[in-house]
């Protein structure tokens, strides 16, 4: 009952018929922020699928290696055509695991600062500026922004940017992730061929 109480602390501003009105937002405009915020939803999700699929894999890769490493712990170290191989393997998928966690982590909101254009208030249609504020404070914001059309503009763009900016870091790091697993899985089978090779030569 509380929640529905609050909700009536915000008033809407209302279309005043005299005088001169403030534009609104034309629909071209609107169906622009919606298919850009689509595609960034899109991006996102195809983004957090593939470091999903490279967490996976490596982490079904380092349980299969962990028993059959322990089992035949001194035959390996005795050999390196064997040991380094396993190194490799090892570290790439560590390291493919850290990158792929780090895009699938959430932001860390507490260390969020609100950004303020110029003298008006911070979006307030991104839940990461609000979700530790007061309900009035929040409808306060809220109103100010739906009076102003530019400002909404102007939040709206603030939101895109710095989800953009959020989507371009989880796209690199994939990147990164996935540079490094084919670049591990290469030298790890380089390295085992020439260990082998090697070993064959010397017998």
């Amino acid at each position: 009952m509380t929640m529905f109480r609050e909700q009536n602390l915000i008033e809407f501003p209302q279309e005043k018929k005299p005088g001169k009105k403030k534009k609104g937002l034309s629909k071209k405009t609107i169906n622009i922020i919606r298919t850009a915020q689509r595609n960034n939803i899109d991006l996102t999700a195809i983004a957090d699928n593939k470091a999903n699929v490279l967490l996976s894999l490596n982490a079904i890769m380092i349980t299969c290696l962990v028993p059959i490493i322990f089992a035949y712990l001194d035959i390996i170290l005795d050999n390196k055509q064997l040991f380094l191989p396993l190194l490799i393997l090892g570290i790439t998928c560590f390291s493919t695991i850290y990158l792929s966690a780090q895009v699938l982590k959430p932001v860390d909101f507490n260390s969020f600062k609100l950004t303020v254009l110029g003298e008006k208030d911070f979006s307030p249609y991104f839940f990461g500026n609000f979700y530790q504020m007061e309900a009035k404070e929040y409808y306060k914001h809220m109103k100010k922004s739906l009076e102003d059309p530019e400002l909404i503009k102007e939040h709206l763009a603030q939101d895109l940017f710095y989800v953009g900016k959020r989507l371009g870091d989880k796209m690199a790091l994939t990147r990164k992730a996935f540079s490094i697993f084919i670049v591990g899985i290469f030298l790890t089978l380089l390295s085992l061929v020439g260990g082998l090779f090697l070993f064959s030569i010397v017998l």
